[in-house]
């Protein structure tokens, strides 16, 4: 795991910021491309006496307030360019912008060979559909991750209620663990327990990646449908970072994250932290009792992270890296069907990380990114209420002597566990055409869950020590004409896992041994061929496998039991796209694309009830037709927009009941719970020095989103209505930067109509609220 991954935990934005000086002028420009001079955004530009640095926009122009009269060396670099310096004078006369021309260069990089291109843009043009969010975009008008995958296509993220609630992503109607969350290329679907998208900071993000149907092999993991990879920014050698924020429903999150480098050593220092509270104490309408509205009252979250990290980049190896991080999590449990009012969870978690990487490591061309990763979590939940409560305040006994308000029983769970998680990626250049890219994801997982509380209820012991072990093995080649007109890129994966506990029989009152062990293959095959430099036609098939993950296969030691004979996930997908993209070679900036896919999931896995615990079994299969579209464009200098829509018809394809040869009477029926037409769009505003002085930067945002009326469970009778209504909901926001980005104000207001939001399962959500963050850099 990366530095950059603990700095994903924190709230932390860094800019290139300096003091404001009291003499001097204004330096600017645009830097652009030699070749046919169009601009190059994100370009870094170092003024070397004053050390001070800035980033270029997407029109590739930056702009150093105050600058002291007098003659200065420039330093202008950018990934795939060679570095150029430029000789600067700095006069009271002198205000005309500079032209500073890069000159491309041919570099090679994990899964193509490319000639100075964006890295968002690259990764666009990979033979697999894929959509590259970047960040530089959205900073500012955006909360959370959330807030990032909803306005993109083919993505829904739903939720279960406000700030701490668990959110689980959808890619083209697959959700849950059958979409691979990264951080950096590190997986993390199996740490869901103690870490969730929301924990990343937008503005530490550079970019997120959404694979769709086909997942490169260099990922590691199992996943099936897609995956979203978060790549987190570089940041400046010494920075210190400060964040606050408050929001509706009593909500308060505070960051500080510092940096600094001893250059001549090549050491590299941080540590920061963060913590979030909120109430959540939004009013809502009970999906269960007509006329029934409820304040959520009992709906607490906190969250408390701290973690450090070193870097040495002078030994042997180009980077060391060690990482500890602490987690605390408090979350009370909200009732909706029934009124909790004192069961809640808690969890720490501990993690250490290294990593070592190494170019030409044993041969020339040869790349190693080698990561090892120990973590100790234990999760506690508590039940042990003396009564309940009705809505009305009145109170009626416990679910049994010993107290509880969830379930049949009272629990005092502890769940410790201790995960042992390698990483080996190699990566060959063979030449400018061919690339192969090898890749180990080992993990471990011992469990020792404990309730002795509702042992005592039931009469026997219910839960028991297990031990899992997984690996995924991938391998990769890329093949590419010499001018980069036709790329293909072959996937092979192998799974493996096995899995030794016991679990408690009904019918006899003892334990039963479970020691299972299986395997699979997965293939893909993805192409790309390219018309003109910004048309380009991409198809790709896959079948691809998802392991069970842990908490499926071991439970979690209290409502879900193990289920040691579950089957692994089995996707065949095939895809068809076609990609207009004019970034960087045209003020609009334009993207267009279209794609359409098809897919057929076997050995769905599906959380299901029992008569002491539920567990996850296997459960049939399902087919999907889809269709996405979306545009994006500058149509303005100061004005940027963007629209997409998604359709997919997804089908209950079972032939008979589960383990039964009873006809299936939901076959055919579109699949509950999962929205199928939906719709994004929004416009921003953005200009510098609006409202007078210098250094300022305004930006004004508006969005909307749509989802048509859906089920939320099959509807087999006329007098069933299963339904979520149609949603059509707006949000507003600004962001006010100051003094070249030290100082920023932002606000959004979310749901801005207070539309009645209705979730999975048919979950109340927020209405409208809003959020003001103040922030300051120092560098």
């Amino acid at each position: 795991m990366k530095q950059k991954i603990l700095f994903s935990l924190f709230a932390v934005v860094v800019c290139f910021s300096a003091p404001a000086q009291t003499n001097g002028s204004r330096f600017s420009g645009v830097v652009i491309d030699s070749s046919d001079e169009s601009p190059l955004s994100g370009a870094t530009v170092f003024i070397e006496e004053l050390k001070r640095g800035g980033v270029t926009d997407r029109y590739g122009e930056f702009s150093f307030a105050d600058i002291p009269y007098g003659t200065y060396t420039a330093t202008v670099s950018f990934m795939g360019y060679h570095t150029q310096k430029e000789k600067i004078k700095v006069t009271k006369e002198n205000a005309k912008k500079q032209v500073i021309r890069l000159k491309p260069e041919a570099q090679s990089l994990e899964e193509v060979v490319i000639t100075a291109k964006s890295e968002a843009r690259q990764i666009r043009e990979l033979a697999m559909p894929v959509s590259v969010i970047s960040m530089k975009q959205l900073q500012g008008t955006v909360n959370n991750v959330q807030d990032v995958l909803a306005k993109t296509v083919g993505v829904t993220v739903r939720s279960s209620g406000g700030v701490g609630s668990a959110s689980r992503i959808s890619v083209r109607g697959l959700e849950g663990k059958r979409i691979g969350l990264f951080i950096d290329g590190n997986p993390m679907n199996d740490n869901s327990d103690f870490i969730d998208i929301n924990d990343i900071p937008v503005e530490m993000i550079d970019r997120i990646e959404i694979y769709k149907g086909v997942v490169p092999a260099k990922f590691g993991g199992s996943a099936v449908g897609g995956a979203v990879n978060i790549v987190i920014r570089e940041y400046p050698p010494k920075y210190l970072d400060v964040n606050y924020s408050f929001g509706s429903f009593n909500t308060h999150k505070v960051s500080v994250v510092s940096k600094r480098n001893i250059a001549s050593k090549g050491y590299e220092f941080g540590a920061g932290g963060f913590y979030d509270y909120s109430d959540n104490s939004y009013t809502m309408r009970s999906p269960f009792q007509d006329g029934l509205t409820i304040k959520r009252d009992h709906d607490e979250f906190q969250k408390l992270v701290i973690g450090g990290s070193f870097k040495a980049r002078k030994w042997w190896f180009d980077l060391v890296e060690f990482e500890p991080v602490f987690l605390h999590t408090y979350k009370q449990i909200q009732g909706i069907e029934y009124n909790i009012r004192h069961a809640h969870s808690h969890s720490n978690a501990f993690v250490f990380a290294n990593k070592i990487e190494k170019e030409n490591f044993l041969s020339e061309g040869l790349d190693l990114d080698w990561q090892l990763a120990y973590i100790y979590t234990d999760y506690q939940f508590v039940d042990t209420a003396s009564y309940r409560t009705h809505w009305d305040g009145t109170t009626y006994p416990a679910v049994s002597q010993y107290g509880g308000e969830i379930g049949k029983w009272a629990s005092r769970s502890k769940s410790p566990k201790q995960t042992l998680a390698n990483k080996i990626n190699l990566s060959y250049l063979i030449d400018e055409r061919h690339s192969i890219n090898f890749n180990s994801l080992l993990n471990y997982a011992h469990a020792d869950p404990k309730d002795e509380l509702k042992d005592k209820v039931i009469g026997y012991r219910t839960n028991f020590k297990s031990d899992m072990l997984s690996w995924v093995a991938g391998l990769n080649y890329d093949f590419r004409t010499s001018n980069d007109k036709f790329l293909n890129s072959v996937n092979i994966k192998f799974y493996y896992y096995s899995m030794k506990t016991r679990m408690a029989s009904v019918l006899t009152n003892h334990a039963e041994d479970i020691d299972t062990r299986k395997s699979n293959v997965g293939i893909s095959n993805a192409l790309r061929y390219r018309f003109t430099p910004s048309l380009m036609a991409k198809a790709s098939v896959g079948y691809d496998v998802r392991l069970p993950a842990e908490n499926e296969l071991l439970g979690d030691g209290y409502i879900v039991a193990p289920a040691g004979n579950l089957n692994p996930e089995r996707n065949t997908s095939i895809n068809l796209g076609i990609l207009f993209d004019k970034t960087g070679k045209s003020p609009s900036n334009l993207q267009i694309e279209l794609n359409g896919y098809y897919m057929y999931l076997k050995d769905m896995i599906r959380f299901t009830g029992g008569f002491l615990q539920s567990q996850y079994q296997n459960f049939g299969e399902m087919r999907t037709f889809g269709v996405e579209a979306e545009v994006k464009a500058d149509i303005t200098r100061w004005l940027y927009g963007f629209a997409n829509a998604t359709y997919q018809d997804m089908r209950d394809t079972r032939k008979y009941e589960q383990n039964t040869q009873v006809p299936n009477p939901t076959k055919g029926s579109r699949m509950p719970n999962i929205p199928y037409l939906m719709a994004n769009a929004g416009l921003e505003f953005h200009k510098e020095n609006l409202l007078g002085g210098k250094g300022m930067n305004t930006r004004l945002f508006a969005d909307g989103s749509f989802v048509e009326e859906y089920l939320y469970d099959f509807e087999q009778s006329q007098y069933q209505q299963r339904r979520i209504p149609r949603t059509l909901a707006f949000n507003i926001g600004f962001e006010q930067s100051f003094a070249d980005g030290r100082y920023f104000v932002m606000g959004r207001i979310n749901n801005l109509t207070d539309r009645r939001m209705i979730s999975e399962f048919n979950r109340p959500l927020p209405g409208r609220n809003f959020n003001i963050r103040l922030r300051y850099v120092f560098k």
